[in-house]
């Protein structure tokens, strides 16, 4: 799988999960700075937490401009169209799964590709679609899915990491690996409920 294309792949992970950010952001009423805060740390938290464990040197996020203006990009999107409503509820969802799937592919393939073997490849292909996600929940208060979203959120993370290391292993040409970005989405029970939009708060007191 060549690196232009895992380069794409991360940024439109990163653009959508942006988005999805900053549906939230909006739910909350944050400024514009929210928007931006939390779009760049939902955006960009999961590939942060790889690129340190990889000790890839310069983590993806920082070298050069393009995944922060894909972060802000997504999320100064959702701050400027206010949109809101069932529909908008389903396609951040929609996009929340999407950017999860293609993180988890992109993960795992950059991880066997620094060496890793196969089980801490998959590993940490799921942590890296699912550690933005975290992080973004408990910046704004909230239990993160992976955590309190129901059983076995990270599923479909899952059973695309799984796919993209059987693509690898079988040689298979690089777009294969978006079926199985298609293939894991579906497994991810956020898909079936809507779960973006609806974390629980995290409760204080005793």
């Amino acid at each position: 799988m060549t690196n232009d294309f895992l380069r794409v792949l991360d940024l439109v992970g990163v653009f959508v999960m942006g988005v999805a950010a900053g549906a939230i952001a909006s739910r909350l009423n944050f400024d514009a700075v929210g928007f931006a805060v939390i779009g760049i740390v939902a955006g960009l938290g999961g590939g942060l937490v790889r690129d340190l464990i990889l000790d890839y040197g310069t983590p993806a996020a920082f070298d050069g401009p393009w995944y922060l203006t894909c972060a802000l990009g997504g999320a100064m999107f959702t701050f400027v169209i206010h949109a809101d409503g069932p529909w908008w509820r389903r396609l951040v969802t929609a996009l929340d799964i999407a950017a999860m799937g293609l993180w988890a592919a992109t993960g795992t393939a950059k991880s066997l590709g620094y060496g890793l073997d196969t089980l801490p490849a998959i590993l940490l292909g799921v942590t890296s679609a699912v550690g933005g996600g975290v992080i973004r929940d408990v910046l704004v208060g909230r239990i993160p899915q992976v955590f309190g979203g129901g059983p076995l959120y990270a599923t479909g993370a899952l059973v695309t990491a799984v796919l993209t290391w059987l693509v690898l292993a079988l040689g298979l040409p690089s777009p294969t690996v978006l079926v199985a970005v298609a293939v894991g989405a579906p497994r991810s029970p956020a898909s079936r409920r809507g779960a973006a939009g609806r974390c629980r708060p995290i409760r204080s007191g005793r």
